[in-house]
C-alpha cells in the first residue's frame, strides 16, 4: 500500500493566498506536492521518499506568512489519498494584504531590479485588488495594462511560480514612477537610486516636525511626528520597529501575532509608555506596515532612530509640507479591524484583506447591499463590489432594505441589516437550520428569534426622534419635567445643542451630553476605554412594550450629568449597561423558545467594556459570532441566502 507524507493545517477562510504561496514554494523547491484548500482547513500531500520534500519542509516552516486565519496543524504517515485528491481550479481573486517574505526581501537587496520599489508584489501578497477593475482579474482589465512588462518581467510571467501570469507584475524598468512636492519643488522617482532617496527625504522632513501625505497603495495618509505636529483628529500609531510593540504597548500574544500578520488589522491597544498617554491616549488605533510606500517610509524611520510614528488616513486635499503621489486612480478598500478579547477574535469592520470573498456554497440569487453583491460564479459564489461585476444570471435578486441600486429583477426580495447580520453568524457555522435568538446591536439592539427556517424580530429597536426629545423626556414619569427644566437651567448650551433636533441617535446625544468633541458611537466608545476602574453605575434601560426605552436612557444620562459624573465612568457605564440589558433579554428569550444558539452581532459588540460585561454575564452559556466576515453591514449579504 503506497504511503504519503499529510500535513494539515486549520485554515477558517476560503482566501487562496496561504495555499498558493505553499504550492509556489513547492514548485520552486521541485518536491512533488498536492495541496488542497476544503472544509477549513488546509491539507498538503507530499511523496515520503521524495528527497526534495524535507528541504521544501525546511523552508516552509520559515517563509510561509503568519494569517490570522490559521489554527493548528499536525502530520501524520497514512495512505495515499485516492487521485480524487487535487487542487480545486478557482478564479483568480485579487486581495490586499501585507508582504510575504520573499517581497519584502526583494525590495531590502540592493541588487534587486525591485529595489526600493513600493509597487512590489507577488501572486499570493500585496497591494493587487486597487489596481483590479473588473472580472477576471487579467492584466487587461488592471491598471497595470498602461504599462508594458520589460523582458525580466515577462521572464518571470513565465518562468517564476509566484509571478506566472500574474497580472500586476512590473520593476523600475517597466513600472510607475513616483512624484515628491513640496512647496519649492517637484522631484521624481523612476529607479532604485531616486525612489531610495525620495524616502529618505521624506523620513527626514518628518523627523524635522513636517507633516508628510503619500499617495499609498491602500489610500492617502499623512504622517508626521505627533510628539512635534498637534493635530486634532484621531491618529493612528504606526509601528516602526517590530521589536518595540511590547515597550509602546501593552498586547498580549494574540494581539502581537495579529498586528504582525500578513492581514496586517489595525487593533485597539492599550498604549504602555506614559510617554506617549497625551499624544495618543490610554488606547489607541496600533498598525505595522502594509504596503510598499509604508514599508519603505519606516525601514528610513528606523533608520532615523524611531520606533514608532502617527498617520492617519486622509483625502488628496490634506494640507502637507511633502507630498507624494503618482498618476493611477487606485481604489483602495476600507482598513479592517480587529477586535481581540484574550482568546475571543472578530472583524468589527472593513474590506482589505477580507474581500473579495469566494465561497464554495450554491446558490442562484444575487444578494446586494452597501455597494457590494454576491454573485454566483462557476465555481461557487463570490462576494466583491458591485461594479467589478459585469453580468450574472439570478432567479431571484435580494436587496437589502433602503439600497438604490441600478439592478432590476423580475423577483426581487428585500431583507433588514439585522436579520441578515444575524443570519450570516449561523450560515457561517453551518447552523441556519437551528434555532437561535439573534442580537444586533449597531445603534440600538434589535433581538431576532430564529425557529431554523424564517427570522422573526422578537423585541425591536424603538424608534427614536431627535425633533420630539424634550417633550418625550419630559413626559416619561413624574418629576421627568424637572429634570428637563433644570438641565436646561445648570447646562444651557448642551440642553440648547440637544433639543434642536438634529442629533441622530442616541449615541450621539450621549456624546452631547458628555460634551465629548466629538458625536457618536465612536466618541463614546473611545471615552469608555479610558475607563480604569472596577465597575460602573446603572443606567436606565427601561422596557417600554418589551422594548428598550431610548428617551428614559437619555433622562437616565442626564441626570447623571447633573450629579456631575465623570465623562469617562458614564461612558464605561452606558456600555456595562447594555451589556447587562443585553445579555437578560437574550437569556430570557433563548429560555421561553427553547432556541439551541444566541448569536452576537453588529458594530457595537466591537466596544471591549460593552463585550467583556457581556461575556462576564454570560459566564459559561456559549455564543455564536462571525468568523471570517466583519460582525455588521457586509455580513448581511452572506445571511440573505438563508432566507
Amino acid at each position: 500500500m503506497e504511503m504519503a507524507f499529510v500535513f494539515e493545517m486549520e485554515y477558517a477562510a476560503p482566501h487562496s493566498y496561504i495555499g498558493r504561496y505553499i504550492e509556489a514554494l513547492a514548485e520552486e523547491s521541485g518536491a512533488r506536492v498536492s495541496v488542497l484548500q476544503s472544509g477549513g482547513k488546509l491539507t498538503l500531500v507530499g511523496d515520503p521518499s521524495d528527497e526534495r520534500l524535507a528541504p521544501f519542509l525546511e523552508r516552509l516552516g520559515k517563509e510561509l506568512p503568519a494569517s490570522l486565519f490559521m489554527g493548528e496543524s499536525s502530520h501524520r504517515i497514512d495512505e495515499m489519498p485516492p487521485p480524487s485528491f487535487r487542487k480545486k481550479e478557482r478564479e483568480a481573486i485579487p486581495h490586499a494584504t501585507g508582504l510575504c517574505s520573499r517581497c519584502m526581501k526583494e525590495i531590502f537587496d540592493v541588487s534587486s531590479r525591485r529595489y526600493y520599489y513600493p509597487f512590489t508584489s507577488c501572486s499570493c501578497c500585496g497591494a493587487q485588488y486597487p489596481f483590479f477593475e473588473h472580472y477576471p482579474f487579467v492584466r487587461e482589465n488592471t491598471l497595470m495594462r498602461f504599462f508594458v512588462p520589460c523582458e525580466a518581467c515577462r521572464n518571470e510571467l513565465e518562468k517564476n511560480p509566484f509571478r506566472r501570469d500574474y497580472p500586476l507584475v512590473s520593476c523600475h524598468d517597466c513600472g510607475i514612477p513616483v512624484r515628491m512636492k513640496d512647496r519649492s519643488k517637484e522631484r521624481f522617482a523612476n529607479d532604485a537610486g531616486s525612489f531610495k532617496k525620495m524616502f529618505e527625504v521624506a523620513a527626514r522632513a518628518i523627523a524635522d516636525g513636517k507633516r508628510v501625505r503619500i499617495k499609498t497603495l491602500f489610500g492617502q495618509r499623512l504622517f508626521y511626528d505627533a510628539a512635534k505636529v498637534v493635530r486634532e483628529k484621531e491618529r493612528t500609531m504606526l509601528l516602526v520597529d517590530g521589536g518595540k510593540l511590547q515597550k509602546l504597548c501593552a498586547v498580549i500574544e494574540e494581539e502581537k501575532h495579529a498586528v504582525l500578520s500578513i492581514e496586517r488589522p489595525t487593533i485597539h491597544a492599550a498604549v504602555a509608555d506614559e510617554e506617549f498617554f497625551g499624544i495618543y491616549g490610554r488606547v489607541t488605533r496600533l498598525k505595522y506596515p502594509d504596503e510598499g510606500f509604508t514599508i519603505l517610509l519606516a525601514r528610513e524611520l528606523l533608520e532615523l532612530g524611531y520606533d514608532q510614528v502617527a498617520y492617519e488616513p486622509c483625502d488628496e486635499t490634506e494640507e502637507a509640507d511633502y507630498v507624494i503621489d503618482f498618476d493611477i486612480a487606485i481604489e483602495p478598500q476600507r482598513e479592517t479591524h480587529l477586535f481581540i478579547n484574550k482568546s475571543t477574535r472578530f472583524f468589527v469592520e472593513g474590506e482589505r484583506a477580507l474581500f473579495p470573498l469566494a465561497l464554495e456554497r450554491r446558490s442562484d440569487r444575487i444578494v446586494a447591499g452597501h455597494g457590494m453583491a454576491l454573485v454566483p460564479r462557476k465555481e461557487g459564489l463570490l462576494i466583491d463590489r458591485m461594479e467589478k461585476f459585469e453580468s450574472a444570471d439570478a432567479s431571484a435578486l435580494y436587496l437589502l432594505e433602503g439600497e438604490e441600486i441600478p439592478l432590476e429583477h423580475s423577483r426581487t426580495v428585500s431583507f433588514s441589516q439585522e436579520t441578515g447580520s444575524v443570519l450570516s453568524v449561523l450560515v457561517e457555522h453551518g447552523k441556519e437550520r437551528e434555532s437561535a435568538i439573534g442580537v444586533h446591536f449597531g445603534e440600538e439592539p434589535t433581538f431576532i428569534y430564529h425557529n431554523g427556517k424564517k427570522p422573526i424580530v422578537a423585541v425591536p429597536a424603538m424608534e427614536f426622534s431627535a425633533g420630539a426629545l424634550r417633550e418625550r423626556i419630559a413626559g416619561l414619569r413624574e418629576g421627568s419635567d424637572r429634570l428637563v427644566a433644570n438641565f436646561e437651567s445648570k447646562y444651557p448650551d448642551i440642553a440648547e445643542r440637544l433639543f434642536k433636533g438634529d442629533v441622530g441617535n442616541i449615541f450621539e446625544v450621549a456624546a452631547v451630553i458628555m460634551e465629548l468633541p466629538k458625536v457618536g458611537f465612536e466618541a463614546v466608545g473611545k471615552e469608555a476605554m479610558k475607563f480604569r476602574g472596577k465597575g460602573g453605575l446603572q443606567v436606565d434601560t427601561k422596557i417600554e412594550g418589551n422594548r428598550f426605552d431610548p428617551y428614559a436612557f437619555v433622562a437616565s444620562l442626564m441626570s447623571y450629568k447633573m450629579a456631575e459624573v465623570e465623562s469617562v465612568l458614564l461612558a464605561y457605564s452606558i456600555f456595562e449597561s447594555f451589556g447587562d440589558y443585553v445579555t437578560e433579554i437574550a437569556t430570557q428569550l433563548k429560555v421561553k423558545a427553547k432556541a439551541e444558539h444566541i448569536v452576537l452581532c453588529g458594530r457595537a459588540f466591537g466596544n471591549p467594556s460593552l463585550f467583556s460585561r457581556v461575556q462576564k454575564k454570560f459566564g459559561h452559556q456559549s455564543f455564536l459570532m462571525n468568523r471570517i466576515l466583519p460582525i455588521d453591514r457586509e455580513n448581511a449579504l452572506l445571511g440573505a441566502l438563508a432566507l
